[in-house]
């Protein structure tokens, strides 16, 4: 036998256990992978949609604004756009739904600072300002909630947030002798929250030329004589 005979059988032997033996590659990390890409790209996608469906909504109104003027504002075809919502009336939804972010993350318990009518006024401010960045599609909100139900439950919900937050900061106030005792935390925190956007809606609807310095101290004199804060201690 020729030394290199053999040499062939075992070379195909060791290719074989070479195959064997390669590492196979962790689909399960592969997988993490393309969609962590994929999500990133739709995030992104969603966001042009979600901005382009602010430019459109504020231009037109809901019922008169078009999907493909949406796709069209955001350099998307009419095509993506099902990607991503079945309905005008979702992609409201959703843009209704930073909106409120918005309004909840700028206003966020500056009620809660120690002196409670310096915490009214910012919080107030807070929300004016917010209110009035989004003023057409809260104008909208409120139209449109009527005929939709689960818009109406958002808005309930920002309202919640609101009062949760104001009837917590009356209770503490009363146990601090600092609020009337004889109001109910929740009632009151119902009454001031709706005051404060009965006002605004009136405000922008009817673009009133008011002062936002002086629509922000007033606001804030109703709440602490409403309260009682405004009394000698």
């Amino acid at each position: 036998m020729r030394p290199n005979e053999g040499s062939e059988s075992d070379t195909k032997t060791s290719s074989k256990q070479s195959a064997r033996d390669a590492v196979v590659p962790d689909f399960a990390d592969i997988s993490e992978q393309v969609p962590n890409r994929y999500d990133k790209r739709r995030a992104r996608t969603r966001d042009q949609l979600l901005s382009a469906a602010r430019v459109v909504f504020e231009r037109d109104g809901f019922h008169a604004a078009r999907l493909a003027d949406v796709a069209t504002e955001a350099g998307l075809s009419t095509g993506t756009f099902y990607n991503y919502y079945d309905s005008k009336a979702e992609l409201f939804r959703d843009l209704m739904s930073v909106v409120i972010d918005d309004l909840i993350e700028h206003s966020d318990n500056r009620v809660e600072v120690s002196d409670p009518i310096r915490g009214i006024e910012m919080s107030n401010r807070a929300y004016v300002r917010g209110y009035r960045r989004n003023a057409r599609l809260m104008t909208l909100l409120l139209q449109i909630a009527e005929q939709d139900n689960e818009l109406r439950e958002r808005q309930l919900a920002i309202r919640q947030v609101f009062e949760n937050r104001l009837s917590k900061a009356i209770r503490r106030w009363q146990r601090d002798g600092r609020v009337y005792p004889d109001l109910d935390p929740v009632y009151t925190a119902n009454a001031l929250a709706y005051m404060v956007d009965r006002f605004l809606y009136e405000w922008t609807v009817m673009d009133l030329a008011y002062d936002e310095d002086l629509v922000v101290e007033t606001l804030t004199k109703l709440w602490a004589r409403s309260l009682g804060l405004d009394r000698p201690t």
